[in-house]
């Protein structure tokens, strides 16, 4: 078994309290906070965006049509879904 490097270990302590630790406090504040979670839980939807033009201008890496694609469906996806949140059916 290999030693971990301090460098491996910076990466995951970063992992640990920044992309998954911090970042789920806030997400569950903002749950809390909120008087209509299914709105703010669509938020979660912008994450493949933010990601996609991250590695698009940080890395270069290409951007491919079914890529699009699919973003084009979680948009009809979400669409789909707050129209149907803003009609009030009503309860039987």
């Amino acid at each position: 078994m290999q030693d971990i490097t301090v460098k491996g270990w910076l990466a995951v302590t970063y992992v640990g309290l920044f992309e998954m630790g911090v970042t789920f406090v806030l997400w569950l504040t903002a749950l809390k906070l909120t008087n209509n979670t299914a709105r703010v839980s669509n938020l979660i939807f912008a994450s493949p965006f933010i990601s996609l033009i991250l590695l698009a201008n940080i890395i270069g890496e290409a951007i491919h049509p079914s890529t699009l694609i699919g973003l084009v469906l979680i948009i009809a996806g979400l669409a789909i879904q707050q129209i149907q949140i803003g009609k009030k059916v009503p309860s039987t």
